[in-house]
C-alpha cells in the first residue's frame, strides 16, 4: 500500500480553525486561533495511526449522539416559575 499525503479543507468557526490532513500511516488534526496582528496561531496537534480513523469517526458520532439528546432534554423540559405566597 503506497502512503498516503493529503490535507481537506479546514473547518473554520469564527477564531478557531480545525484542519485535517493525512500523512502516510498518520492522521493528523490542528487546532488553530486566531490572533489580531499574527494571524492563525496553532494550539494543539494530535496525531493518531491511520488504522484508528474509524474509531476517531465512531467517537466524534457518539460524542454529537449525546450533545443533541441533552440539547433536546433541555428544550422539552418546561420552566415553571412559582408565584410567591
Amino acid at each position: 500500500m503506497r502512503a498516503l499525503n493529503k490535507k481537506f479543507l479546514p473547518l473554520v468557526d469564527g477564531e478557531s480553525k480545525v484542519e485535517v490532513s493525512l500523512h502516510g500511516d498518520l492522521v493528523e488534526i490542528k487546532l488553530s486561533t486566531w490572533t489580531d496582528g499574527l494571524g492563525w496561531c496553532e494550539q494543539k496537534t494530535i496525531r493518531v495511526p491511520n488504522s484508528m480513523l474509524d474509531d476517531l469517526h465512531h467517537l466524534l458520532s457518539a460524542a454529537r449522539v449525546s450533545r443533541d439528546r441533552v440539547d433536546a432534554a433541555d428544550c422539552s423540559q418546561p420552566k415553571v416559575i412559582n408565584f410567591p405566597i
